[in-house]
Parts: structure tokens; C-alpha cells; sequence
């Protein structure tokens, strides 16, 4: 399972995990998410992929 971690000045505020793991569902999912991020946390943000195993 692809999850991102949203890092704020170096330290991790949550880990968001996209229902759908289809790759176009989610490109398009975090566009839409990117931006609520930019207005809860300011600029300075940086997401991190990773995977998740079971």
C-alpha cells in the first residue's frame, strides 16, 4: 500500500492513505489533497512516499 507522510519544518504531521491505489487515482487524489495541505500548513511542506506492508 503506497502511503504519504506530510513532513512540516522536518518533523511528520500525519500519513495520509489514499483509498484507491490504482497510480492515476492516486496522482489525481493528491493534486486535490496538495492543495488543502498548502492552507492548513503554509508553504513549507514536503510529502514522502513510502510503502506500507502488511
Amino acid at each position: 500500500m503506497i502511503v504519504f507522510d506530510v513532513i512540516v519544518n522536518g518533523e511528520v504531521k500525519e500519513t495520509i492513505k489514499p483509498l484507491n491505489q490504482k497510480l492515476k487515482d492516486i496522482y489525481l487524489f493528491m493534486q486535490k489533497e496538495s492543495h488543502g495541505l498548502t492552507q492548513k500548513y503554509g508553504a513549507n511542506i514536503y510529502l514522502n512516499r513510502r510503502m506500507e506492508y502488511k
